[in-house]
């Protein structure tokens, strides 16, 4: 043999490969949340690598923001194979013009089948504009896809009337297919941190935009982030004692107010707020769950988060089998203790 074994294991340590080109294929627009690449971006890098396999297509990235460079591996590791990058400290914060001129003007290039963008306020704004300038097509809130692949058409599922019933559309004939994709429908991919690449990078012209930031607005309440976005959330259940701690809890700690379905049951929180597949799916970076047992429909919906605390007072729930920090006792008793200490 001319290469020996050890030669051939190290030789599949780095995925690295030659940056993509050539335009087409399905293009998926990242979104950034706190200047970092957000959940939902990876969940429709993962969308696009199953489309473009069907097709026989390359699936791009592309990041725009400031002092996002390093977060363009994330999307090599999440199944891109090519990403273009605009890091300019005029694209932060976001604005719809420059954002929407800069994506125009390299797709009106490249010439994609399919765009994704998540179904978040950036992507709400940016996927209409953008279809309406390049005559394509446009599906929202999409929660599941599939291919004709005699049309090469997406087919995508979406819910009407508050999620009754969910109809299915396609774009047969406009091109590109613009399709704003709605956080936690989609598994997040397999993250390969050997797959590796070098970003294109973009070149940036931002023009003085038509809205102008003029100063900060007096007595504004901005309207609350939503759960599924939140970086902290302290959800309670049945046996969470005195709602009034858990409540100061999520207050000392600055995080959402949630609950499982049991909660919702007893009165204690409302339908937004119930942490369940069926319900809202979460990513924080920390979930508190006070006296949630724990049932396959709530796990589900909190596998993904960071770091899990579950305080319970039976010795074995489900959910201590999932939490990073196991707390085996009375919230009435241990949440004073707690609040105390976080003073």
């Amino acid at each position: 043999m001319d290469a020996s074994y050890l030669d051939l294991v190290m030789a599949q340590q780095d995925e690295s490969f030659e940056e993509a080109t050539g335009g087409g294929g399905v293009w998926v627009v990242a979104d950034l949340m706190g200047g970092n690449v957000a959940p939902v971006t990876l969940e429709a890098i993962g969308a696009a690598r199953s489309l473009a396999d069907s097709l026989g297509a390359y699936v791009y990235g592309v990041l725009l923001g400031a002092g996002v460079t390093d977060q363009a591996k994330l999307l090599y590791q999440a199944g891109a194979d090519g990403v273009r990058l605009a890091d300019d400290p005029a694209l932060a914060p976001f604005a719809v013009e420059p954002h929407a001129d800069i994506l125009a003007g390299l797709l009106e290039e490249e010439e994609p089948e399919i765009v994704l963008m998540g179904a978040t306020d950036g992507g709400q704004e940016l996927a209409p504009r953008l279809a309406q300038r390049m005559g394509g097509g446009l599906i929202e809130h999409v929660t599941a896809l599939s291919l004709d692949e005699m049309t090469r058409a997406v087919e995508a599922a979406f819910p009407v009337y508050g999620g009754e019933y969910y109809e299915i559309r396609a774009c047969p004939q406009a091109r590109p297919q613009f399709l704003t994709i709605e956080p936690g429908a989609f598994a997040r991919p397999f993250m390969d941190e050997y797959r590796q690449g070098d970003p294109t990078l973009l070149e940036v012209e931002v023009e003085a935009g038509r809205v102008r930031v003029v100063a900060p607005a007096e007595e504004f309440e901005p309207p609350e982030v939503g759960l599924d976005e939140a970086k902290a959330v302290v959800a309670l259940g049945r046996q969470a004692g005195d709602r009034a701690l858990v409540q100061a809890l999520a207050d000392r700690l600055g995080a959402r107010l949630a609950g499982d379905r049991g909660a919702w049951d007893a009165g204690l929180v409302d339908a937004s707020q119930v942490v369940d597949v069926r319900g809202v799916t979460v990513v924080p970076q920390v979930y508190v769950a006070v006296g949630i047992r724990g049932d396959t429909f709530h796990n589900a919906a909190i596998e993904d988060a960071g770091f899990i605390v579950a305080i319970h007072p039976d010795p074995d729930p489900p959910i201590f089998e999932l939490a990073d920090l196991c707390v085996q006792a009375d919230p009435d008793v241990f949440l004073p203790e707690l609040l105390e200490a976080l003073s």
